[in-house]
């Protein structure tokens, strides 16, 4: 565990959907983390990233929720770890135009930006540098997880992120990873998309159903809650017993049994 001194410490940035509708997420992550032996902080001021109002056109008002942002985690020099990467492609991606006139916001978004992380990303860094505990072999009395894997837009699109879930799900010897077949196709969400096209959504989600369905799988996780969301509403109308959890909740779960070596 030397090389995990740099990793000695971050901030958890848990979100609008997580910190008002799936807290227990955010909990998951910290503890996660905690038996990573990385300390965690919570920024108690923090609010929405702005990418709702982003994504609508509202860009002025987006523009003073990512000021609150930045002036939130612009006196510390921590790691900023997100279980959501829509919020983090919002971060990487979309503040450089928000602020592309205001040179010395510019420049702090950009900082901040180089210390963001969505939670996979950062727990694979953990992995890379052996700073993930050993975890005992299965047992009778601990659950074994029979999943599939939904790959969320924003994390697979805007930020590249495709291997990391899947690499820390198969690292768990509790863990049965089952594919599911395009899991990279949107779930139908898409934040105020479903709002807006209901019926485009609603077909979309029927298919992500579908895959879902045809694996067999226990579970399905994923990497942002908004999409569990709306697959858990797709599952209970279509009667089925799948259950739905954010994929720091598995690895928080199947880190229970873990025995620091």
């Amino acid at each position: 565990m030397s090389n995990c001194k740099e990793f000695g410490r971050v901030s958890i940035f848990a979100t609008c959907v997580v910190n008002h509708l799936f807290p227990n997420v955010a909990f998951s992550v910290a503890r996660v983390l905690e038996r990573c032996s990385v300390a965690v902080d919570v920024e108690e001021t923090q609010a929405c990233c702005g990418q709702p109002f982003f994504n609508m056109g509202y860009w002025k008002d987006a523009g003073r929720l990512a000021k609150k942002f930045l002036a939130s985690y612009g006196d510390t020099t921590e790691k900023i770890v997100v279980p959501s990467g829509s919020c983090v492609s919002m971060i990487r991606n979309h503040y450089p135009q928000l602020f592309a006139e205001e040179t010395d916001l510019l420049s702090q978004s950009k900082e901040i930006a180089s210390r963001t992380f969505e939670f996979t990303e950062y727990l694979e860094l953990l992995f890379e540098n052996n700073c993930i505990p050993k975890i005992d072999s299965p047992g009778e009395d601990f659950h074994q997880y029979r999943v599939t894997y939904h790959e969320a837009c924003h994390l697979s699109r805007e930020l590249g992120i495709t291997s990391s879930p899947r690499k820390i799900l198969k690292s768990f010897p509790r863990i049965d990873l089952v594919e599911m077949d395009k899991a990279e196709v949107c779930c139908g969400f898409g934040g105020t998309f479903s709002v807006k096209y209901p019926e485009i959504s609603s077909a979309m989600l029927d298919d992500k159903i579908e895959s879902i369905l045809e694996t067999k799988a226990s579970t399905v996780t994923a990497c942002d809650a908004s999409c569990l969301m709306n697959i858990e509403g797709g599952l209970k109308k279509k009667g089925a017993q799948i259950t739905t959890l954010h994929i720091a909740e598995v690895v928080d779960d199947v880190m229970s049994g873990a025995v620091q070596v």
